[in-house]
Formats: C-alpha cells, sequence, structure tokens
C-alpha cells in the first residue's frame, strides 16, 4: 500500500454519488514515521456525495489492531468499529483556505483520507489497552509480589500502625 492509494480523485467520480472499499493492513501504519501502531485488520469503507459546493465523505472502519497490554505486555488484539463523516466545503475564496476549517479550492482534484482515517483509529482506541478489553478478554497475568513476604517491618512503622489499631 503506497499513500496515493488512500487518494480520492474527485474527478473520476462515476456520478455525484460513489463508494470505495480499502482493506488495511500492517503497511498502513508503516506509510509515515513515528505511528502509534505496528500492525492491524481493518476493512474500510467510504461513500463519498459530492455537490456544487460540499463533499460528504461517510467512512466506516471495522477490525482489530495489534498491540501490547499496557500492564502485562503481552501481545493482544483489540476490535475497533467506527462510523463518521467529514464535510469538505469547496470555496473560490482563499482566505478560508487558510483557517482550521475543512476547505478545499473549488477546483481541488484530488484528497488523501489517510490523515483523517489515521486520527478516526487513534481516537476509536480504549483509553486503557489492556487483556480485558482486547478480543480475548483474558485477565493481565500479573506475577505481584506477596503482601506476606518474611521483610523485617521497620519499627518506626511498626509503632504508627499500633497508632491506627
Amino acid at each position: 500500500m503506497k499513500l496515493s492509494d488512500l487518494n480520492i480523485d474527485f474527478i473520476k467520480f462515476k456520478n455525484e454519488k460513489d463508494s470505495f472499499n480499502y482493506k488495511l493492513n500492517d503497511t498502513f501504519f508503516h506509510l509515515k514515521e513515528n505511528s502509534l501502531f505496528d500492525s492491524c485488520d481493518i476493512n474500510l469503507h467510504i461513500e463519498c456525495e459530492k455537490s456544487d459546493s460540499t463533499i460528504k465523505i461517510d467512512f466506516a472502519i471495522d477490525g482489530f489492531i495489534s498491540t501490547n497490554c499496557e500492564r502485562c505486555l503481552k501481545p493482544i488484539k483489540i476490535a475497533i468499529k467506527s462510523e463518521y463523516q467529514e464535510v469538505l466545503k469547496l470555496t473560490a475564496n482563499l482566505e478560508l483556505l487558510d483557517s482550521e476549517e475543512n476547505y478545499l479550492p473549488v477546483n481541488h482534484q484530488v484528497y488523501n483520507i489517510y490523515d483523517t482515517v489515521y486520527e478516526q483509529i487513534c481516537l476509536t482506541m480504549p483509553t486503557r489497552k489492556i487483556c480485558e478489553t482486547s478480543l480475548s478478554k483474558e485477565k493481565c497475568e500479573l506475577n505481584y509480589q506477596s503482601e506476606n513476604q518474611d521483610n523485617p517491618v521497620d519499627e518506626r512503622w511498626a509503632e504508627l500502625k499500633k497508632l491506627i489499631e
């Protein structure tokens, strides 16, 4: 997969509404440096609707991402599913193109969706990536130190514990 594979060419639209399907794999995250993830298996479905002044792009993401558990560092797969819409406004006003809104020049022919898809994948991921949120729903296998170890307790702490009791 190349970055140009994720270009939407508005000139080649068959009609005012068109759809695209992509299969994203490990190469998706290697297209740009410093990606947060390495491995995935994601189906991406896109529907575009072009009018005179706007282009509506509906994204549907479904699949999983491979990462490591943040507790035990065991490899896990996390399911992601998301649907969202991006609206691109077409304008001839050059001042609007510098704003943070999604404006495109009227004669713009190609739009790359990589950054939009990558951001949505990152936002879809759970805040904590742990075994319990993975596809397998296993519990983390942690080796906690036993609380009842034979380590001697400092006498000062023993005196403080007596005050609490």
